[in-house]
């Protein structure tokens, strides 16, 4: 197997990078599942890019390599590393780089909450349906640990626009 070429995207720039073939092989799951998402477009069809995303993650956190692997993919794929910055989210902007950052914003903090809760990568769908999808286990993140307080004040519609 060869090097593959991905788009990436850094500082508002688009450019090709090579990626490792053993990281292509890894994050080769979530990049399917992302082209479906591209070419279909349902309703739910997000749920296989974040099924996909998820194992990967808790694969690279139960062999102990996720933040090495992680910060190997943002540097190979050009993906401006950010005080913080999680496995979970340099794995979403590698998977969905054009998706809009408050969606990825989303998609991350319900997967850290899915995490922080031991949910197995094959419950997944269950466990999020249970919570009410994607967005109210977003919620239950916040409502466990926010990133950073925001006044009500100045934002009185929440963190996000649901």
């Amino acid at each position: 197997m060869g090097k593959i070429i991905m788009q990436t995207t850094q500082q508002g720039k688009r450019g090709a990078s090579r990626l490792s073939p053993e990281l292509a092989a890894a994050i080769r799951p979530a990049m399917e599942a992302a082209t479906r998402l591209r070419l279909r477009g349902g309703r739910f069809e997000i749920y296989n890019v974040v099924e996909a995303v998820y194992s990967v993650y808790m694969d690279w956190k139960h062999r102990k390599i996720a933040k090495r692997s992680a910060r190997a993919l943002a540097g190979q794929l050009g993906i401006a590393r950010r005080k913080r910055m999680t496995s979970i989210r340099i794995l979403i902007e590698a998977v969905l780089p054009e998706a809009n950052h408050k969606q990825k914003s989303r998609w991350v903090r319900a997967l850290e909450y899915i995490s922080s809760q031991d949910v197995p990568a094959t419950r997944l769908r269950q466990f999020a349906r249970l919570h009410d999808g994607l967005a109210g286990c977003a919620r239950a993140a916040v409502e466990i640990k926010r990133k950073r307080r925001r006044s009500l004040r100045d934002f009185p519609e929440g963190d996000w626009g649901d």
